[in-house]
């Protein structure tokens, strides 16, 4: 399965915005999107991130959001819904990751994000692909992957 990721438009924004999720996330945060629009005319997300769409087919079914910091790249990332639990988590975080450290071509080694601890599906697929527990903080746990 291959994932392609464009800039966020308004229109991405607005369907990821209505994405529910059952459990202990209702939706995915785009409230920063909107108001860096309304302040500044520019899309951007959590913290000045640069935030992507993931298409399959024409369709939007995920997010990625990129923060580069020297050779750290800080990531956020979300899939819809109806695509949880289909055993495409692991293929989707790495296409994502790969996408961001082609895209910034910095000498970035290190990829970081965070995670509600009671996320247990997630916390499962980062480990998978390499990531590692390296703090936690309330119910998030940062976790690290060298590359």
């Amino acid at each position: 399965m291959e994932f392609q990721f464009r800039p966020i438009k308004v229109e991405d924004v607005k369907q990821i915005d209505s994405w529910n999720y059952d459990g202990f996330v209702e939706k995915v945060e785009m409230a920063p999107y909107f108001e860096s629009l309304n302040q500044t005319g520019k899309l951007q997300g959590p913290g000045g991130c640069e935030g992507y769409a993931a298409f399959h087919e024409d369709a939007v079914v995920g997010l990625f959001e990129y923060n580069v910091n020297g050779r750290i790249m800080e990531v956020g990332l979300a899939l819809r819904p109806d695509w949880i639990g289909k055993g495409l988590g692991a293929t989707y975080v790495k296409q994502g990751i790969a996408f961001g450290l082609h895209h910034y071509d910095e000498a970035i080694n290190e990829v970081r994000l965070e995670v509600d601890e009671r996320n247990k599906a997630a916390i499962r697929v980062y480990e998978k692909i390499g990531f590692i527990r390296v703090a936690q903080k309330d119910q998030d746990i940062e976790m690290r992957m060298f590359v």
